[in-house]
């Protein structure tokens, strides 16, 4: 075998919308791609290609057990391929051993869906190259997935403070009421950042509560063959086991629940197979009764230039976890402890259980 390595270099750019050192590593639909191929050859080869492609698909399938079949249902987002080396048609030509590069550039669509990775279904990217070489023992095709994501601006009302309530009636030797209060920062999920929590649980029934939890839900719509399927999985959650006993309570401030990175933008837009949205859920669990749950959407995308790196101290808003001093829960309420922290914290009356 004369080709002993060939492999596919993708080139990033600087990630500026996200304020960080690092360059991202994905693209975003109407980029230029840019990369190196490398080709390390053993011996001097006769070469009739060299030819990179682009391709890009969405694919849907799951079984429905019951009805004994599969549902399927896919789309082409990108397809395409440019030649490497300027041979012409039916020619070849000699490449000397050793090592070869081949720098390379494509514009990708602004109408492509975000990259996505689900349980029923996913959209991918593929650089794959291909050397074809006159000894078609010698010819070799390696392939390179990269990562597409839509990050649109997030409109300025999602960075209002979202509150949800809800209070259930529990009836038994012990009855009374499970309260719960939650309030987060903003309904803007930009990927990287953290979504603020301050909660308020209170027990008056005979029961424990057992954990109270606060999760960032990812919820996916798969469509095949006029059929649906639905499934939910939680991205990132924060727990708290703090047994809360009856005529108790217990009190979230601060405290951060990250979003993860690389997600791909709410709706998975340009996709008609696949569609997703995002949740924040506040639950709390107790003994041996249902859930009491609030949930509110959640949109990802990048942040509104108000709301940006440089935009921060204008605006006034939680960028670093806290509140300003005058805000500050941990001061105004528990005079005692001085520093800005992420807790949570035990209502009893007067007691408070600091973490």
């Amino acid at each position: 075998m004369s080709v002993q390595d060939l492999l596919i270099h993708f080139k990033y750019f600087d990630d500026d919308y996200e304020n960080t050192s690092h360059s991202r590593e994905f693209y975003i639909p109407g980029e230029e791609m840019r990369g190196i191929v490398s080709l390390h050859l053993r011996s001097s080869q006769r070469i009739r290609g060299l030819t990179i492609h682009f391709l890009g698909t969405a694919t849907v399938s799951w079984e429905a057990t019951n009805k004994k079949r599969v549902y399927q249902a896919s789309e082409i987002h990108l397809e395409f391929a440019k030649p490497l080396l300027d041979i012409g048609y039916d020619n070849s030509i000699d490449l000397q051993g050793g090592l070869h590069q081949f720098g390379f550039k494509y514009q990708l669509p602004s109408d492509i869906p975000s990259t996505f990775n689900g349980i029923y279904g996913q959209v991918t990217y593929l650089a794959k190259v291909k050397v074809d070489c006159e000894d078609e023992r010698n010819t070799t095709i390696t392939s390179e997935p990269f990562m597409v994501l839509r990050r649109p601006e997030l409109p300025l009302e999602l960075y209002n403070e979202k509150k949800m309530k809800k209070s259930r009636l529990f009836v038994g030797l012990h009855s009374g009421k499970v309260k719960v209060q939650c309030v987060i920062d903003k309904c803007a999920a930009v990927p990287g950042d953290n979504i603020i929590i301050d909660g308020d649980i209170s027990n008056w029934t005979g029961k424990e509560i057992s954990l109270i939890q606060a999760s960032l839900i990812l919820e996916s719509h798969f469509y095949a063959e006029g059929h649906e399927i639905v499934f939910r999985q939680y991205l990132s959650k924060r727990d708290d086991v703090y047994d809360v006993n009856i005529r108790h309570g217990r009190r979230w401030r601060h405290v951060l629940l990250p979003v993860p990175p690389y997600l791909p933008d709410s709706g998975l837009e340009q996709c008609k197979i696949i569609s997703i949205k995002y949740l924040f859920q506040f639950k709390v669990r107790i003994e041996g009764k249902e859930d009491v749950i609030v949930e509110t959407p959640l949109f990802v995308g990048r942040h509104s230039p108000q709301f940006g790196p440089n935009g921060r101290d204008m605006m006034g808003k939680m960028w670093s976890g806290f509140s300003t001093a005058d805000d500050d829960p941990s001061s105004r309420d528990l005079p005692w402890y001085g520093g800005k922290s992420t807790y949570t914290e035990s209502v009893n009356g007067d007691i408070f259980d600091l973490k």
